[in-house]
This record gives C-alpha cells, sequence and structure tokens, in this order.
C-alpha cells in the first residue's frame, strides 16, 4: 500500500511539473511537425478569434485576442511538449468554466477549437507519457467535465476519454514492446557474430595446432638428433644444427602462446612484448644466421611501446624478407629519432622485388603496413632504382589512445 502511494504521488508530481520526455524525430515530417504545429496554432487562434467576434460582441479586441491566442497555444506545443500544452489547456479551460455561463443551446464552456484540441493533446499525452501520469491525465480532464459541462453529456464525453487515453498508451506499449525486440534481436545478431568469430577463430588454432606446430616439433627434434644419426658431422654443423633446434623451440612457444590468444578472447597477453631496443638482439640473431647487417642503434632512445613493438616487427619481417629473397645480400638498418617521427629505413643492395609475388611476401609487406597504420603512422616498401630494395616506415612518437 504504502508502495502504490508512492507512485501516485510520484506520478502526481511528474503529471504537475515533470519535463516531457526528449523527442528525436527520425523522419523529414517528424522534424517539421513543431514547425507546423506553430502554424496551426496561428490559424486556430485567427479562426478562435473570429468566433469570439462572432459571439460576444461589445467586448474589447485586445482582450479577444489574448483569449484566442492563449485557447491556441497549446496546438503549437503539442509535438515537443504535450504535457505542457495540456497544463495550459486545462487551465484555460477552467478559466473559461468559471467565467463563460452554460446557455440552453451550449452543452460546454469552450469553443469549437478546445473541443477539438483536447483529444489531440491526451492521446499525444498517453502515447508520450508512462501510465501513471497519463492517468492523473485522464483525471484533470475528468474533472474539467464533471465540473462544467451539461450533466446529460458527461457520460459519453467520459467514455471518449478514456478510449482516446486507453487506445495512446497501447500505442506507447506497442512502441515500448518493438523497441525491446529491436534491442534484443540486436543483441542477438551481435552474439551470434562474436560465436562465429569464435568458432573461426578455433578452427585456426586446431589448423595450427594439427599442421603448423607437428611440423615446428619435427624441425627441432630433426635438428637436435641429427649429429647422433650422421656419423662425422663437423662442429660448425653442429652448432648450427643447435642453433636451428633452438630456434624451432623459441618458435613453438610462441605458437602455444598464439593458439592460447586464438582459443580464448579473454586471455591477455602476459608475455612482456618487444621494444626498440630489443632490435639489437633482433640484428644479432640476423647476424648469427649468416645475414651481413649494419644497424645503426639509438641508444637510450625512449619510445612509446606501441611504436618500439612496431618497429620491432617492421625491423623483423624486412630481415625475413631479405634472407628469404636477397640471401647473402647486405642489408643496412637506419633509425633516426626526430622531434614527433621515428625514422625507420631497411636497405638491402639486391632487388627482393621478386618476393612480392608470393602470398607469404604479400601478407608479410600488408602486416608492416597495417602495424605502421595502426599507430598513425606510413610504411613503403619497394624496388631501388640501383637495383635493391627499402623499406621505409614513419611512426609517430605521439599514439591516440
Amino acid at each position: 500500500m504504502v508502495s502504490v502511494l508512492r507512485t501516485g504521488l510520484r506520478d502526481l508530481r511528474g503529471f504537475l511539473v515533470g519535463p516531457d520526455p526528449p523527442v528525436h524525430p527520425r523522419t523529414r515530417l517528424g522534424r517539421a511537425l513543431p514547425t507546423i504545429g506553430v502554424v496551426v496554432s496561428i490559424l486556430c487562434g485567427l479562426v478562435t478569434y473570429e468566433y469570439f467576434l462572432g459571439k460576444s460582441p461589445g467586448v474589447g479586441s485586445l482582450f479577444l485576442a489574448v483569449d484566442a491566442a492563449l485557447i491556441a497555444a497549446p496546438v503549437g506545443l503539442v509535438a515537443a511538449r504535450p504535457l505542457l500544452a495540456w497544463r495550459v489547456a486545462f487551465l484555460v479551460a477552467g478559466f473559461a468554466g468559471t467565467t463563460v455561463p452554460i446557455r440552453q443551446e451550449q452543452p460546454w464552456p469552450w469553443v469549437p477549437v478546445q473541443m477539438l484540441m483536447f483529444p489531440v493533446l491526451l492521446a499525444v499525452v498517453a502515447v508520450r507519457h508512462r501510465r501513471g501520469v497519463v492517468v492523473w491525465t485522464g483525471l484533470s480532464a475528468a474533472l474539467l467535465l464533471v465540473m462544467f459541462v451539461d450533466p446529460g453529456n458527461v457520460a459519453a464525453l467520459l467514455l471518449a476519454v478514456t478510449a482516446v487515453l486507453v487506445v495512446g498508451d497501447q500505442v506507447r506499449r506497442r512502441r515500448e514492446v518493438q523497441a525491446a525486440l529491436a534491442e534484443e534481436e540486436e543483441r542477438t545478431e551481435l552474439a551470434q557474430a562474436r560465436r562465429a568469430v569464435a568458432e573461426e577463430r578455433n578452427r585456426i588454432a586446431r589448423e595450427m595446432h594439427d599442421v603448423v606446430a607437428h611440423h615446428m616439433s619435427l624441425i627441432a627434434v630433426r635438428a637436435e638428433t641429427a649429429v647422433y644419426r650422421i656419423d662425422g658431422v663437423p662442429p660448425a654443423v653442429a652448432e648450427e644444427l643447435a642453433a636451428i633446434a633452438g630456434t624451432s623451440r623459441e618458435a613453438l612457444v610462441e605458437m602455444r602462446r598464439l593458439l592460447g590468444v586464438l582459443r580464448s578472447t579473454e586471455t591477455p597477453l602476459v608475455e612482456p612484448q618487444p621494444v626498440l631496443d630489443d632490435l639489437a638482439g633482433l640484428v644479432r640473431d640476423a647476424r648469427e644466421a649468416g645475414v651481413d647487417v649494419t644497424f645503426d642503434p639509438l641508444p637510450g632512445a625512449r619510445v612509446p611501446p606501441a611504436v618500439g613493438l612496431a618497429a620491432f616487427r617492421i625491423v623483423q619481417e624486412a630481415l625475413s624478407n631479405a634472407r628469404r629473397h636477397a640471401p647473402g645480400a647486405p642489408v643496412r638498418i637506419t633509425l633516426t629519432l626526430g622531434p614527433s617521427t621515428l625514422e625507420l629505413y631497411v636497405h638491402n643492395t639486391l632487388d627482393a622485388a621478386a618476393g612480392e609475388t608470393t602470398g607469404g611476401e604479400r601478407h608479410g609487406l600488408l602486416g608492416m603496413r597495417e602495424r605502421a597504420t595502426a599507430i598513425g603512422g606510413t610504411c613503403h616498401a619497394g624496388p631501388d632504382p640501383d637495383g635493391g630494395y627499402t623499406v621505409r616506415a614513419t611512426l609517430p612518437l605521439e599514439v591516440a589512445a
């Protein structure tokens, strides 16, 4: 009982002083309704003024004009502020009921414009506002009818008011249900899209585990056991095989981490990501693999982690391409730190452009460009006029969050 009383008082307060809900029309007609309402309100005011001139001889023109403007004002407000429009109409109707006597041939003290306007105001309030506010609006309309309308017409008008409010309330409920259904459909589509992505990630993870990881394991095992299976392996070859086995093991560790990320979208990357200072280790590994690399480091340089990671991956892919497509070619890596950018330059003296015709190289170049673009930079790769191949990237030091 207490909760019902509180709800009723809350709805009464909303009816008396509460705001109208904001309106966000989606069509051109909806956006034009306030303007149309103002035009119709002016026309209603003129019609009411002419009506008063014929029915109220001897009354001042200024008083009639003000009265006509107050009567027609709710029409201009109903599109954007229906509850405020009803408050104005209620007060004007109450004032008319206390000042205009009901004649024998007139069953109510209101002009035709008001009687046509009341159902429209009630309907819009019922469509826009919650049911409790609508109930108080209906009670206020019933109060006007009981106080100022001829008793013989009260029952029919009360039935008409109730019908208008019920229909408006059902329209509002239907809109709410449709909006809830549309929101639920959107959530369902989003869930289906996420499920499809998760299934595809799991499929890729299975393929990588069953195919790529299997072959990487074989490479590591064969490289480790080659010195025991083959007689007379030179020490240099044994050392190279051990390096291959170690690199294969590291690749397997990275593969397992990647598989974990693919199988769970919530798995965080807990392992530290490479930064700019790790380029020295990358160059050292490349030299041990037989690549002639000249590297101009930036000792002590501090760049954002995202920039350092992008630079590391771009250089890593560039060195991989050089080993694959221009074996034996000297490679020069140059870094230049400016006020707002990090310039990255990787050049080899033999043309590696032929690698662009392979699918793997296309993906490698695309990956370099995507890494640079992701942080607001640029990356260009292509053959030089002198027959070499250059990767040039510009990475901003201010990375957008």
